[in-house]
């Protein structure tokens, strides 16, 4: 089984959307500063939201509407956002091939600009930015 989705660091300031489009279950958000939400969009630039979530203030603060994130109780792992022709930057990678930094690190996206970087962070993160509900 494939791993579930985790976008690094650089989506930041590019959050070129095309990955929401191709998951077919919309667990790529968007954060919405004006009503602390994550918000995921039924296609990309709809404005037609499918799920919301409130954002934990704490985690959210680390990075705000800088990038998207996954919700990783609901990525059924199906691969299509981080394949290699989705993301333009290479952000995107199963936890299973999350690059830690070494020389050695399994890399599943040659292109990403940030190579070589520990981008292990980037998980507990995803779980973090998802506040529980009240």
């Amino acid at each position: 089984m494939a791993g579930v989705a985790i976008i690094t660091e650089a989506c930041i300031g590019v959050k070129d959307r095309a990955c929401v489009d191709v998951c077919p279950v919309q667990c790529i958000y968007e954060f919405d500063a004006a009503t602390n939400r994550l918000v995921s969009e039924v296609e990309a630039g709809s404005g037609i939201v499918e799920t919301e979530h409130p954002a934990s203030p704490e985690a959210i603060a680390v990075f705000g509407d800088t990038l998207l994130y996954v919700n990783l109780d609901e990525c059924t792992s199906c691969t299509a956002c981080y394949q290699p022709d989705v993301c333009p930057v290479g952000a995107i990678y199963s936890d299973e091939h999350l690059p830690d930094g070494s020389p050695s690190s399994a890399k599943y996206n040659a292109t990403d600009p940030n190579k070589g970087h520990d981008h292990t962070f980037f998980l507990q993160h995803s779980r973090d930015v998802f506040a529980s509900e009240p």
